[in-house]
């Protein structure tokens, strides 16, 4: 019942700020012509493109790295551990998770 009476509150208030930003004047304009001049701005234009042209190399940049390694990388077992290394490993791992053995 009260997810329910949470989501109408929710709804509610969301219709109240399309209401406000679309027709309370801010000024010469509501907050919704302010957004919309904002990002017809020239300098709001270049961002958005200079961000799609990043975006764009680091995406080629991933993909010609997954590309060369073929997967290789993840396919890679780890480095063997000594039996005093696993036992060093495993005395920590006790003591960070408090599952220490009585002495």
């Amino acid at each position: 019942m009260f997810r329910l009476i949470r989501l109408l509150l929710s709804l509610a208030m969301l219709a109240v700020l399309v209401w406000f930003a679309t027709n309370v004047p801010l000024g010469k304009r509501t907050l919704w012509g302010h957004l919309q001049a904002i990002f017809a701005t020239q300098a709001a234009k270049d961002l958005a493109d200079g961000t799609k042209e990043e975006a764009e190399k680091v995406a080629r940049k991933v993909r010609e790295e997954l590309h060369h390694d073929g997967g290789a990388a993840r396919a890679r077992p780890l480095e063997d551990v000594d039996d005093r290394e696993r036992r060093q490993l495993d005395k920590l791992v006790k003591e960070k998770t408090h599952q220490t053995e009585p002495r």
